[in-house]
């Protein structure tokens, strides 16, 4: 039997998409001729240069004439700095991207980036290193978090997929066994992709653990806490329909009770003597706040804590339902790249 090909060392390189591109609407569109021509987007921001950080990454140019303009021309607008990957990926997104001055790329190559985006020799759309040593400078000035550390080849590579990938890898195998999606390829490799996305042992948790756990029991006790110490013969197992019938019954007893108030106010001016202050906490000797007061503030504060709490787990269920989607498209984006690579690779 043959030996499995190894995979080929995957290279990083700097891409940008400069301003004038940027402004024209024309970054999707680049993105996508990059990821049909086989590159990996590993990193990806939109940013704006100050006319100091341009001049700091085109140092080499100080003192050339252009150097006045292509500083200015980079700190006019926002660009979108790229981290892309593939096998021999610095000459293959310089080749992509085209010669330099764009109406030469429309006569010499007019596929290419600069063809189809550029203007001319400054405004042309795109950069990209044109060394190992360029690359892995750019991409620190741009990417300082990004690791450039090559991807392990042969027994490293095996020991790796042994031992990090092939436990999650079986039982996804297994779940796709039980699962039987059509019999066409592609859907089955689509199924378990998303499988793998979904189920990943290192994806990155959008909530600490402490923060996902609940106590329904804790939580049920907290919301009756107060209303049974208010009213001896409320239900501490009451129903939530209970509990707003509770509340009502409540804003009942308080809106008589500031109607009381008020009426009072009315008197004690027509009458010149003290004004009553409106309010339904504080204790004052010409109105006296009664129990009736007392645990109808008890069950609204209860009520609406217990409705709080009840929208922040849904908006923690949301974010996180949002946060898994964003993730898993991520990765199934990557994953089917890497299966065109092997393909392509056998």
């Amino acid at each position: 039997m043959a030996e499995i090909q190894t995979w080929k060392t995957l290279e990083k390189t700097y891409g940008m998409i400069k301003p004038d591109a940027v402004a024209a609407g024309s970054v999707d569109s680049i993105i996508k001729m990059a990821e049909d021509a086989g590159f990996t987007v590993i990193a990806a921001e939109r940013m704006q240069l100050t006319p100091e950080r341009a001049g700091a990454f085109y140092a080499e140019h100080l003192g050339k004439p252009f150097y006045e303009k292509l500083v200015g021309f980079m700190s006019s607008g926002p660009i979108m700095a790229l981290a892309l990957a593939k096998t021999n990926a610095i000459q293959e997104w310089r080749d992509l991207m085209g010669p330099t001055n764009s109406e030469k790329a429309r006569n010499e190559a007019p596929n290419t980036i600069r063809a189809l985006f550029g203007t001319d020799n400054t405004m042309n759309a795109t950069h990209g290193s044109d060394s190992p040593q360029s690359a892995a400078r750019e991409l620190k000035f741009f990417f300082p978090k990004l690791i450039l550390d090559p991807v392990p080849e042969g027994a490293a590579a095996r020991e790796y997929i042994q031992a990090n990938l092939s436990p999650t890898l079986v039982k996804g195998l297994a779940a796709l066994c039980k699962e039987k999606p059509t019999a066409g390829k592609m859907e089955a490799i689509s199924w378990l992709a998303e499988w793998l996305s979904a189920n990943n042992p290192n994806k990155a948790q959008s909530f600490t653990e402490a923060q996902l756990v609940l106590n329904p029991e804790d939580e049920e006790e907290e919301d009756f806490e107060v209303i049974a110490t208010a009213d001896a013969e409320a239900d501490p197992e009451a129903g939530l329909e209970d509990l707003e019938e509770q509340a009502k019954a409540a804003t009942a007893v308080q809106s008589h009770f500031r109607g009381h108030i008020a009426r009072k106010n009315m008197k004690a001016k027509q009458g010149g003597g003290v004004v009553v202050v409106e309010s339904h906490t504080a204790a004052d000797e010409a109105a006296p706040v009664d129990e009736d007061e007392k645990a109808a503030t008890a069950v609204q504060a209860s009520f609406r804590g217990h409705l709080a709490r009840k929208e922040t787990k849904k908006m923690k269920a949301e974010e996180s339902a949002a946060a898994t989607k964003l993730q898993s498209g991520f990765r199934g984006h990557q994953d089917r790249k890497k299966v065109r690579e092997m393909k392509g690779a056998a």
